[in-house]
């Protein structure tokens, strides 16, 4: 294996063995998964799933496999994960970005390695766990991006150059106290008046947040009823992706099947494995002016033939004729 003389300072050696495609962290070009233990059991690591108290030191190692026909470089480091506001997509912090958690945690003595074609790189690395770091889950990865740009992308009409990356996930949980918990944050309803008696549609976004110290991943159930309780749909996107703890995500749905005046009630309901669960509710009156108008002349006119089928039946006294 060619290691970088930066790394070759270090007197750090890799094992090379012939890479096999594996179905874990990759993109068809290389994968990034736990090094397999000596022992290994009837089921691969695709993950690294640790436990330690706080001040202690983890040694593990991951490999890097180059799945391509050509020798391939890439640049190695720890990478805290995080879920994206919008949707909350699971993803990891880039190699510019400064690691606050986990991803500070983690180091190499391989920053950066270029492996053979159909080759894999069994790379050493330490997760030194703070004395002082919160019970919990931490979750972050060791990344192997590669070291140039090897793919383009179209970005406004102009190819821009991409540099990918993949990673192993880590599951450390720190000892102490577990407190798995969900949250819906905050769910907002937006329904337009309709200007015509017609039924209208409507959005809503609600935010999921875990609010625990454990990562967990929170099914969303949406249910949304109009007056009298007749049904309403909604669709749109939901939780998928593991939330790790502080996290949070807003999803959003179109409501359709609106009367022009109705009651629209909108629960989320959002639960976990462990039972954990969480709920918020919200009610909106919806009111089309003019079908309330034609309402109100409905009811006047109702109200007028009734009035005049009443006068109609009262006797009325008949005159006398005089006689002489």
């Amino acid at each position: 294996m060619r290691i970088r003389a930066s790394v070759l300072a270090l007197s750090i050696l890799a094992v090379l063995i012939p890479a096999t495609p594996a179905a874990a962290a990759g993109n068809g070009e290389w994968s990034v998964t736990p090094t397999p233990a000596k022992n290994p059991g009837p089921t691969p690591r695709l993950m690294f799933f640790l436990d330690a108290p706080g001040g202690q030191t983890v040694k593990e190692s991951v490999r890097v496999s180059n799945l391509t026909t050509k020798p391939k470089s890439f640049l190695v480091y720890g990478a805290d994960a995080y879920n994206t506001p919008h949707n909350g997509g699971f993803a990891f912090r880039s190699r510019d970005e400064k690691q606050a958690d986990l991803g500070s945690w983690v180091v190499s003595p391989v920053s950066s390695v270029e492996i053979p074609a159909r080759t894999s790189a069994d790379i050493p690395f330490t997760i030194a766990v703070p004395s002082n770091a919160t019970p919990g889950d931490h979750v972050g990865g060791i990344v192997a991006m590669e070291a140039e740009p090897g793919a383009t992308a179209d970005a406004d009409g102009a190819a821009v150059r991409v540099q990918r990356a993949v990673a192993a996930r880590i599951y450390l949980r720190v000892a102490g106290t577990i407190r798995p918990g969900l949250s819906v944050a905050d769910l907002t309803v937006d329904i337009d008046a309709p200007l015509l008696p017609i039924g209208t549609d409507g959005a809503m976004a609600y935010r999921v947040s875990n609010i625990g110290n454990v990562h967990l991943v929170p099914g969303a159930t949406v249910k949304v009823t109009g007056l009298f309780g007749h049904r309403i749909t909604a669709e749109g996107s939901e939780p998928s992706s593991d939330m790790v703890p502080g996290a949070d995500g807003t999803f959003t749905a179109r409501t359709r099947g609106i009367w022009p005046l109705d009651v629209v009630t909108t629960r989320v309901t959002v639960r976990a494995e462990g039972d954990v669960y969480a709920a918020r509710s919200k009610r909106t009156v919806v009111v089309s002016w003019s079908a309330l108008a034609l309402l109100a002349l409905l009811v006047l006119a109702i109200w007028w033939r009734i009035r005049r089928r009443v006068r109609s039946r009262v006797a009325k006294p008949r005159g006398l004729v005089a006689t002489g």
